[in-house]
C-alpha cells in the first residue's frame, strides 16, 4: 500500500468513526456510497481533509472530474496523479 493510499484509508476510517458509519472492510473496489455507506456530506468532508493534508485538490483544479469518484480506488488514483 502506498503512502497516499494509507492516508486516504485512515481518513475514511476516521470520518466513518466520527460520523457513526460502520465501514467493514475497505478495499480499492469498495464503492464510497453504495458499499461503505458514506453520504455526499461525508465525501465533502473527506475531500476537505485530504485537500488540507496533501495541499492539493485534484477535483477543484480540473485534473479529475468529481463525477468520476465512485470507489476508494478512484479516490486514491486522483491523489496519486
Amino acid at each position: 500500500m502506498s503512502e497516499h493510499q494509507q492516508i486516504i484509508y485512515d481518513t475514511l476510517r476516521r470520518v466513518a468513526e466520527e460520523e457513526g458509519v460502520e465501514l467493514g472492510t475497505i478495499t480499492d473496489s469498495s464503492a464510497l456510497i453504495d458499499t461503505l455507506g458514506f453520504r455526499s456530506l461525508h465525501i465533502a468532508r473527506i475531500l476537505a481533509i485530504l485537500e488540507i493534508h496533501f495541499s492539493h485538490d485534484p477535483f477543484a483544479s480540473g485534473e479529475v472530474p468529481i463525477t468520476s469518484l465512485r470507489t476508494v480506488g478512484d479516490l486514491c488514483a486522483a491523489y496519486e496523479r
